[in-house]
Formats: C-alpha cells, structure tokens, sequence
C-alpha cells in the first residue's frame, strides 16, 4: 500500500517537471528523493558466486548436507575478505554454525554433480547485507561496501631470452591472470579477451611505454578509467624450482600514471610454476583491493549532511542522477528541497567526510565538487569537462606495498 502511495507522488512530481519549471515543495519532494545505502543496488556486494565444494558422506544426501555447511561458511569468509580490511579481520567473531545460516538470504547450485557417497557443485550465497553490517559494526570492525570501476589489467611477460609479450602466445602471467576469477573483491579486474579489437587499440610496447592515447582506448572498450600495466620478468628455472619474478605493475588513470608498485617473488620448494605465478598475481589484486578498502571504510560515527545543485537539461538528466544515487553505501539518505528542469537541489546525508563521498559518487559517474560560490555541485561526470587525474586522497596509495617475499 505505501509501496503504491509513493510511485504515485513520484509520477506525479516528474509529469510536473516535463511540463515546466516548477518550483517544488521540499515537504513533497523529501519522499521523491529518499533513498540508503541499504537499497536493492549494493546487494551484489553481498553476492559471493563460485564456491566449489567437494564432500563425501555416508549417503550422497548427507554427503550434499555436509557439502552446503561448508560451502556457507567458505562464502562468508570470503564475503568478510571482501568487505574488511586485512588488520581487521582477526576483530570478527566467528559465528556458530547454527548461526551462520541466519545470515544467509539464499543460495543457488552450479555444475551439480553426484555419487553414492559424494556430492560436488559449485554455490552461490547471497548474504543478509543488514545481518552482516550489524554484526561487523557491533563489533566495531572496520568495512567497505563501495564497489569501484572496473580496473583493466594489461598482463606483460619477459622470460627466456624473450621479448615483452602481451598478446602473443606463450603468455603464462597473461594465463595466470585471465584464469582468475576478477570480480570477488570490491574491485573488479578485468582481463581484455586478446581479440582483434584490444589488439588494434594496445600491445606490449605501447603498455610498457605508457601511451595514454593506447591506454585510455583500451580501458574504454571494458567500461573503465584505470589500466594495471603488469610487467613479470622472470629468471631462473622454474621447472627446477629455482624461478624468482620480479614483478613492476604501474597504474594509469586516463592514460596518466598515478602509481607504481614493485615487487620480487622467489619460487619455493615444490611449488608448481602456475602457482608460482597466481601467487604473484594475488598479492597484486590484494594490494590493490586493500589500499581500496582503506580509502573507502565507512565512518559511522561522522554523520553529515550537506546541500547539493545538481544543473539538468531536463527529466533524462534527473532520472540518471536519481539511478546512480541508488545505492551509494556512504549515503544515508537524499532528500529534494526544490526540482525545476534545469536544476535540482538535494540535501544529502552521508557516513564520512566529502573527499570520500565524492570518490563513491565517482564510481557511479557522478562529479562532485565545490563551485566558485563555495557551494557543492553534483553533475553528471560526462557533462564536465575532461580534468587531470586527482592524486591519491587522504595520504593513501593506491598500492598496499605487500610484505617482501
């Protein structure tokens, strides 16, 4: 019933804007723009898809029991990885079985494959994302929720006498890296196919060069502002166990670089030369989801509230403003106090400071910034101009350095 009330004020208010430039009564318009962090777009952030299990049992119906126990508990671990920062983990109770399923909204079955006695398939869980966050903020354990941009990896591979590749065969870091499963952590990083097209835009040279037209181009193609260019160099006889990988991966922000992570990895004894390598790529993609993760924590004990113009050239504008706000984990609520065809005025409330309110609203291509008159305005990103790339905020890298190894 109020589900109705509301999607009847909502069209209210917009057929009013599309027929002028109407002054609205924020009383009216608080509804209209009501939205939390806790809608429906961030619950992927509490998707985890892909746990493999593999149990055996005295029966294949217990064998499936013992299999869908341990692969809740398997997703919730990695849900936490995604969400807390590494120096905070230990800070998590973990939750008794009986517990666990609690928190647990669904979960669905994969490549579902059976014996007597054994049973294996592949689970997705989708979590309670208010369960988890009351259980990590009574905890008073540190979490992000903001999901970036997808960031492209350009996997280059130096060994044996060789050239730098990129596309061309045999690439084994390019392997290591396109068999990884890129979307498990808050940053998505996407592997290019190595088609005709991400052949055309970029190759080894022009990665290592660190050409901005070639980079932007080939971030454009996977829907992304940042490119990893990855250089492994590798010495040594991996099939003896003796490799060592030196490992230089530079960060590019349209086309400009904003960072530079090295690192040297020494093979160990046994270890197979694939696992070698997918040990490198993780302390990368851990590097670069940790420093994320720290930039955007949420901070639930600053609560602000700020006013924002939003300029529009009509009711397309307003429609995709409203759709990207939807969602943003740092924002509480957005209410309207005035809508007119050409601009909006929201007060939103906010956990955290601007600067990271601003890099949430980034990722949905939003621009946030204060105008000359020292009031804040929020645009649609494709309708400013192009700026130079921002450097890292809050003193913080865009690498977490790992440890030596």
């Amino acid at each position: 019933m109020w589900f109705r009330r509301l999607s009847a004020l909502r069209m209210l208010a917009l057929a009013l804007v599309a027929c002028g430039g109407l002054f609205l009564a924020p009383a009216v318009l608080v509804l209209l723009g009501a939205d939390t962090a806790h809608a429906q777009g961030a619950s992927d952030i509490f998707t985890v898809r892909r746990v493999p299990v593999d149990e055996t049992a005295g029966t294949a119906a217990e064998a499936r029991q013992v299999a869908l126990a341990v692969g809740q508990r398997r997703a919730f671990r990695r849900l936490l990885r995604r969400l807390v920062p590494e120096d905070q983990l230990d800070l998590v109770p973990e939750p008794e079985s009986s517990l666990l399923q609690y928190y647990v909204l669904d979960f669905s079955v994969a490549n579902e494959r059976a014996s007597a006695v054994r049973y294996l398939a592949d689970l997705t869980f989708r979590f309670n994302g208010e369960e988890v966050r009351k259980l990590l903020r009574n905890n008073n354990v540190g979490f992000a929720e903001t999901r970036s941009k997808p960031v492209v990896v350009l996997p280059v591979f130096e060994g044996g006498g060789a050239a730098a590749t990129l596309w061309q065969y045999p690439n084994p870091w390019r392997d290591v890296w396109a068999s990884r499963p890129g979307d498990d952590g808050l940053v998505p990083l996407a592997v290019p196919l190595g088609d005709i097209g991400d052949v055309a835009a970029i190759d080894a040279a022009r990665a290592l060069g660190g050409d901005s037209d070639a980079l932007r181009e080939i971030a454009a193609l996977y829907g992304a502002e940042d490119v990893l260019v990855s250089e492994a160099k590798l010495s040594g006889d991996p099939a003896a166990g003796s490799a060592a990988l030196t490992v230089v991966t530079t960060r590019f922000r349209d086309g400009d670089r904003i960072g530079t992570l090295r690192d040297k990895l020494v093979q160990v004894s046994g270890e197979p030369y694939d696992g070698f390598l997918a040990r490198a790529a993780n302390r990368i993609d851990g590097s670069v989801q940790e420093s994320w993760k720290q930039q955007n924590l949420l901070q639930f004990g600053s609560e602000r509230s700020i006013v924002v113009y939003v300029p529009l050239d009509g009711l397309d504008d307003w429609l995709n403003v409203r759709r990207r706000l939807h969602g943003v984990a740092a924002i509480q609520q957005t209410g309207v106090n005035s809508l007119t065809r050409y601009e909006a005025q929201l007060e939103i409330t906010f956990f955290g400071d601007e600067q990271r309110l601003s890099r949430a609203l980034e990722q949905r291509d939003l621009f946030l910034a204060l105008r000359p008159d020292s009031n804040w305005e929020m645009m649609l990103s494709e309708k400013r101009n192009r700026l130079p790339p921002e450097p890292a905020l809050d003193g913080q890298s865009i690498f977490t350095t790992p440890a030596p190894q």
